[in-house]
């Protein structure tokens, strides 16, 4: 198979959320999307930290889907034949998740790829703690909205109106779903105020940038995810489960 990897008690497992011994495991390399932002490059450099420090048994690399570098391409070729499997930093399926990853990996038989962030409690969890940390000791908010890319796949816009659907169950409230387009300023004006931005984005960069500006004077906006407990585990979730999948599955052949 492709990864020989055995199933253990709960008490061996420790942390493995699919109750996988996490030793002498492949690679984990994180795929973030890249911005030009040096705040938001600084908050992912921070989250791969974070995730070493949390798992210090496992080797994680980081690598970039566009604007910044390395490249996915460039770190798999300096890891070589090692066992990996890529966990995209990625809230919905788009383009990067169903067409770029999966091209080039295509003829990579010691890569898989895991599952993308969104949707998942954990990661709306994070989201609404951000939201609660920009109205907190503030009157309520009338209206939550949660706002993020806009896309032209429908598999997104599924996954996107699912994730406002989950903060709707975590807050007990109708949670409005806008994309980040030139409208959201006018949508967000439209909404009953006061008005809480829960920010469907997981660092600083130019969507932020613009979230920020159409909720200027109109609504109180929850920061981008960062580094949070929850997308850390999230992020070892789907590598376990990426395991767990295929820990049974026979090499694949190149060609």
């Amino acid at each position: 198979s492709w990864l020989a990897c055995r199933p253990v008690t709960a008490e061996v497992a420790g942390s493995s959320p699919v109750g996988v011994a996490m030793h002498d495991q492949p690679v984990l390399l994180i795929a973030a999307h890249g911005t030009a932002s040096p705040t938001g490059t600084a908050t992912t450099r921070a989250l791969l930290d974070a995730v070493r420090a949390a798992h210090r048994e496992l080797t994680v690399e980081l690598c970039f889907l566009d604007v910044a570098r390395p490249s996915l391409a460039e770190v798999l070729d300096t890891l070589g034949p090692r066992p990996t499997i890529v966990v995209p930093l990625q809230l919905t399926a788009g383009y990067h998740v169903l067409t770029d990853i999966p091209a080039i990996v295509s003829e990579r038989a010691s890569v898989r790829v895991a599952g993308h962030l969104g949707p998942d409690p954990l990661l709306l969890r994070a989201v609404a703690d951000r939201l609660t940390e920009a109205v907190k000791a503030r009157p309520p908010a009338a209206s939550i909205a949660l706002v993020g890319v806009a896309s032209s796949r429908d598999s997104a816009r599924a996954e996107f109106a699912a994730a406002a659907g989950l903060l709707a169950e975590m807050l007990g409230r109708r949670v409005e779903a806008l994309p980040i387009d030139d409208d959201l300023a006018v949508r967000l004006r439209d909404l009953p105020r006061p008005v809480g931005v829960a920010t469907y984005l997981l660092a600083e960069g130019t969507f932020a940038d613009a979230v920020r500006q159409a909720a200027a004077g109109v609504a109180r906006m929850g920061l981008p995810v960062g580094v949070h407990p929850a997308l850390i585990q999230l992020i070892i979730n789907r590598y376990a489960t990426a395991i767990s999948d295929n820990a049974d599955e026979p090499t694949r052949e190149v060609r």
